[in-house]
């Protein structure tokens, strides 16, 4: 990491003397603000990494002259009305004094305008405290720039719930300490049930350390998101009131970070496994073998022989997770439906991949099984009903496993007061009873079976039934998808140019989006130019079809024939072109210079 960051301008620095009621005295605070440049990391060859032989360009500083930035906050005046008051407006100056006066901790909004026609940037905070408020706008090389606090986030309106997370990140060796991030998120739900986000942040590390503080009512799970130049880290947290929590190394990795309280259900659900020796050892010794896994990968080197009684057990777990999750394993197994038979036989015979996953991921599944095993046991026999939600909520079981949750989680309706378990255990049992049924969906549909039928609106407004839309091709493309999926545009090239190749050989694809507004979905459809037939069930993740589907990732898709009868499931563009080819033949628009790209990940709800 060669980044050099330099602090070019104080654009904004002034002082709100606060009057209010605080111990009998007056107490004043200031809001410092700052831009932060960071130059592109430049190699040997003086070319930046994103432009690899391009000469790096002049970094020009962001343009400020037209910016705005207001300072204000939320009340509701004397007729009962919501009224915004404003502390400061106005663009940026050296050096601006305001006096203004707040009678108790209020919750403010920082937000920058770069131009009038621009969006803005807020930074939610709370004024009136102990605590000063500094922010940066962190003018970055390319187009992500940040607008953020530095050094401390405080969002305390209630002390007596107040929480507080801090911590010296200095070990993580990251030359420009300013490019560090951290941001504490919660899911949870509100009193109706429905699932939000909570966040404290972000922040911009300062000198190595950074201090979170926020009030909280009850106990909840959160996640702590350390972001650098090249590193992502994500901390677990039970939240607490009155919690005081520090965050550190945890051995002599930087894979993982120690985040200790020592106190409350933060010890008991987190601290009994991660400070346990045992689990330290297999972090550093994970930590260890995946740098040296991505040495391995950097210089082009293949991956070592396993060896007969270290690395003999990874294929063996992998594919124990494959033939768990992986319905398509069982398709020998399967009674084809009526007319499917040939698409069983075209699948079993295709041959098995033997595929040996690196040392590193046996290492990483006996660590995230270490940690497991603590908590499902306090999640299946703790006598605290409070322990036992929290444990359930950090998912200490299997992926899809959500019998074994609604086994552990069922009980607890009983354990707690009816407005808890409406708004928290209720909601957490209906997702997981639809999880539930997603998977036993997506296990059913297997090749030399038949998919549903289902009847959806098309781009023009009419209703259109898969079941007529198949009998009229020879093969079809069902392709789940949405338009916020980047995986799911990564593949629209290649779609486009096989549907224009095998649409004489009455080829189709059916693109059903998930996306939840009508407004997103045909946008989608417009910027993506998508030529094949588009429906809509646009009810993002919850919607009938995709669930019939056994939809859980994007993008999803299930080649099927006139009659319904699935050939190839989870298909990606690659794998449908060897398809085609095989069915139908070369066609002569394949046949381009540029060379193919590999599938890129899928995206999970």
């Amino acid at each position: 990491m060669s980044n050099l960051m330099k602090v070019l301008s104080l654009f904004c620095v002034f002082t709100l003397v606060t009057v209010c009621s605080h111990a009998g005295t007056s107490m004043s605070y200031k809001i410092v603000g700052e831009l932060i440049t960071i130059e592109p990391e430049v190699n040997e060859e003086g070319t930046d990494d994103s432009t690899s032989h391009v000469e790096a360009p002049p970094i020009e500083p962001a343009d400020l002259s037209n910016a705005t930035l207001t300072v204000s906050y939320e009340t509701i005046n004397a007729e009962g009305e919501a009224e915004t008051i404003t502390l400061y407006e106005g663009p940026y100056q050296e050096k601006i004094e305001n006096v203004m006066q707040v009678s108790e901790p209020t919750e403010a909004t920082i937000s920058l305008k770069l131009t009038e026609e621009s969006d803005p940037m807020t930074i939610n905070t709370v004024i009136g405290t102990d605590s000063d408020v500094r922010f940066a706008y962190l003018d970055r090389p390319g187009p992500n720039d940040d607008f953020l606090l530095v050094g401390s986030a405080n969002q305390v309106m209630n002390p007596e719930n107040k929480f507080s997370i801090t911590g010296d990140l200095s070990f993580l060796d990251d030359n420009e300490t300013n490019t560090t991030t951290i941001d504490l998120i919660a899911l949870g739900y509100d009193d109706e049930g429905q699932r939000q986000w909570k966040e404290w942040g972000p922040v911009l590390v300062n000198d190595g350390s950074f201090s979170i503080e926020g009030d909280i009512d009850q106990s909840i799970m959160a996640r702590l998101q350390v972001s650098g130049n090249d590193y992502f880290i994500v901390s677990e947290v039970i939240l607490e009131p009155q919690g005081n929590f520090v965050v550190s190394q945890l051995g002599n990795q930087t894979e993982e970070l120690s985040v200790v309280s020592g106190v409350g259900y933060h010890a008991m659900l987190i601290e009994s496994w991660q400070q346990d020796k045992d689990y330290i050892g297999l972090v550093e010794a994970y930590a260890t073998e995946y740098d040296q896994y991505v040495e391995r990968w950097k210089a082009g080197e293949p991956e070592p022989e396993a060896d007969e009684e270290g690395d003999s057990d990874i294929a063996e777990n992998e594919a124990d997770t494959e033939d768990s999750f992986d319905s398509e394993d069982s398709v020998a197994e399967a009674t084809a439906a009526e007319g499917c038979e040939e698409a069983v036989a075209q699948e079993s015979e295709i041959a098995e991949s033997s595929y040996t996953p690196p040392k590193y991921y046996s290492l990483m599944q006996k660590k995230d099984e270490f940690r497991n095993q603590v908590l499902r046991e306090i999640a299946e026999g703790d006598g605290d009903p409070m322990a036992r939600y929290l444990a359930i909520d950090m998912n200490p079981y299997e992926w899809r496993d959500y019998t074994s949750q609604l086994a552990a989680l069922r009980p607890l309706v009983k354990e707690f007061d009816e407005d808890f378990v409406a708004s928290h255990i209720q909601p957490m049992i209906e997702q997981m009873e639809r999880g539930q049924i997603i998977v036993q969906n997506d296990a059913a549909l297997v090749p030399g079976q038949k998919v549903p039928e289902f009847t959806l609106v098309d781009y023009d407004g009419e209703d259109k039934a898969l079941y007529d839309l198949l009998g009229e091709k020879d093969l079809v493309l069902i392709d789940f998808w949405a338009s916020w999926c980047g995986p799911c545009i990564a593949d629209f090239p290649e779609l486009k140019k096989l549907h224009t190749a095998y649409t004489d050989e009455d080829f189709e694809i059916v693109g059903v989006s998930i996306d939840s507004t009508m407004e997103d979905w045909k946008g989608g459809v417009d910027e993506h130019e998508l030529p094949w037939i588009n429906l809509g069930e646009v009810k993002g993740w919850e919607g009938p079809v995709s669930t019939m589907y056994g939809v859980n990732a994007i993008p999803k898709g299930f080649l099927v024939d006139s009659q319904g009868c699935i050939y190839k499931k989870n298909i990606r563009p690659a794998a449908l072109k060897d398809f085609l080819v095989d069915r139908y033949g070369m066609d002569e628009s394949l046949v381009e210079p540029e060379e193919e790209t590999e599938d890129t990940p899928e995206v999970s709800s």
